[in-house]
């Protein structure tokens, strides 16, 4: 059983917490008021605090999403399953779709890729491994017709 945090008196006390917290890696402004929250911190002065990280460029959610999309595309996940995760840290829609769409990759070139990457040059052997790999590649995040590309792709490619 967890033992509950020692809850938040001062602002020097939410201060330095914030700075532990960013000190390991970015996070969304959500996400540090939630923990700010969890700690019984006061609403006004957490605001207050995060206004100021904001401004002295401590926590910015621009730079959280960008190295997150970074990080999740090399991982070789899909737009959507990147969308919904950053959705599910509290960052906004628009933010999200901005930074996706000012990225200029081609989604069925990057599901191909990943697809040769995960299955090499072996095609599915019967209906059921294909259903299998498409299965994953939804998992992933990728779409109907992107994963539709990649094993069509991979398919044209094995026949030249």
């Amino acid at each position: 059983m967890k033992s509950k945090a020692k809850p938040i008196e001062s602002e020097a006390e939410a201060r330095s917490y914030l700075l532990d917290l960013l000190a390991r890696r970015d996070y969304p402004r959500s996400q540090l008021r939630q923990k700010l929250q969890q700690r019984e911190c006061p609403a006004e002065m957490a605001e207050s605090l995060l206004n100021q990280f904001a401004a002295a460029g401590y926590q910015s959610d621009q730079r959280f999403v960008d190295a997150q999309v970074r990080q999740r595309l090399e991982q070789g996940q899909g737009r959507r399953k990147i969308e919904y995760d950053l959705r599910q840290k509290g960052v906004s829609a628009e933010m999200i779709n901005t930074t996706l769409n000012n990225l200029d990759c081609k989604e069925n070139q990057r599901a191909l890729e990943y697809y040769k990457r995960r299955y090499g040059d072996r095609p599915a052997t019967d209906q059921k491994e294909r259903a299998k790999r498409f299965r994953h590649m939804a998992g992933r995040g990728f779409g109907f017709d992107e994963i539709n590309y990649a094993i069509r792709h991979q398919l044209s490619e094995e026949a030249q």
